[in-house]
């Protein structure tokens, strides 16, 4: 069931992180968004929200602060959060970059990927994956 998976989404762009959440919300995902990485480290670091998978922007524009900092962040606090990278920037090899439980998309994109990407590092982190 869907419904009690809590989601960040993570996107300076504000027509890009309500396609993002729209998606996600039809997919029957309950969606919490932040326009900065600041803000959505905020709200990581409440003790009371569990997020169970990350959906970011590599680069949160003007922010000091990227979607790397965000997924460094959540994965100092919950070690294996399934995190999905966002980003426009042509010609990085982004599985070069090794990080698990992870999944980058390239924008743009179609909305219905994102929720691909999402069910499928859920299931890969369910309670009986081993790595």
């Amino acid at each position: 069931m869907t419904n009690d998976v809590l989601i960040l989404v993570v996107d300076d762009e504000a027509l890009i992180e309500e396609l993002v959440v729209s998606g996600l919300e039809d997919a029957g995902y309950t969606v919490v968004a932040a326009q900065s990485a600041e803000y959505a480290i905020a709200l990581l670091e409440q003790t009371e929200t569990v997020f169970r998978v990350i959906v970011t922007d590599v680069n949160l524009v003007p922010h000091k602060l990227t979607g790397w900092d965000v997924a460094r962040r959540a994965r100092e606090l919950t070690a294996d959060i399934p995190i999905v990278y966002m980003s426009g920037a042509s010609g990085q090899d982004w599985t070069a970059n090794g990080v698990p439980n992870s999944i980058m998309i390239a924008k743009p994109f179609v909305n219905g990927q994102i929720v691909t990407a999402v069910s499928h590092l859920l299931n890969a982190s369910g309670p009986s994956h081993t790595e």
